[in-house]
């Protein structure tokens, strides 16, 4: 079998692999971050979190995870016809943080 058939096989596990553990990651940090919210006294009954905190949050967890992290919003519309009813159409980035502590392994 040619090598670029072989390759072109592969690349839609790989895309579903990639897709799974961005799913496994998404879901284990969302739960961690809002286990340590809750932690501060900063739940969903207490309104909306502050951007600045969910700045320092990404930019600590950056430096301890070496993760490039990105905090989305989400694009609401309203459904026509249906009060209070809104559909995701789609997302803005509206801060990030880069690791600023890089860590060289002993003897490099």
């Amino acid at each position: 079998m040619p090598e670029d058939l072989s390759l072109n096989n592969q690349i839609p596990e790989l895309s579903n692999l990639i897709n799974e553990t961005g799913k496994k990651v998404t879901e284990t940090y969302y739960l961690t971050f809002s286990k340590f919210l809750a932690e501060c006294g900063l739940g969903e009954a207490d309104g909306p979190v502050p951007l600045e905190i969910w700045r320092g949050i990404a930019e600590a967890f950056a430096d301890s995870s070496g993760y490039r992290i990105v905090l989305q919003a989400e694009i609401l519309e309203p459904i026509d016809g249906e009060s209070l009813t809104y559909r995701r159409t789609g997302r803005l980035e509206v801060a990030s943080a880069d690791p600023t502590c890089f860590v060289q392994p002993a003897g490099e």
